[in-house]
């Protein structure tokens, strides 16, 4: 089990209602974390997420940064404490 914080901005943050929170998860997997954020906050979370064609992180618009100021990508693996930043791209990113 990994604990990983999270750091949301613009419409991340709209939909979680918070600026970042802690998850224990099981697989130390970026597709687990997507798909708790998914169930946690609904549809639309999810729609923002994950493409619904290729079921990978959705790139139109949005980043997902690790700790070192990374993209990762759903088959990447998360080391315990790290912190992942959801964002929205301004002006093609």
């Amino acid at each position: 089990m990994v604990t990983i914080h999270t750091q949301y901005q613009s419409r991340f943050r709209e939909i979680t209602q918070v600026p970042g929170e802690t998850f224990q998860l099981t697989e130390p997997l970026v597709a687990e974390l997507a798909t708790t954020l998914a169930k946690k906050y609904g549809p639309l979370m999810e729609s923002l997420l994950i493409d619904k064609e290729t079921r990978e992180l959705n790139t139109r618009g949005t980043m997902y940064l690790d700790s070192k100021g990374r993209r990762i990508y759903m088959e990447d693996r998360l080391a315990d404490g790290e912190t992942i930043a959801f964002l929205v791209g301004i002006a093609g990113g």
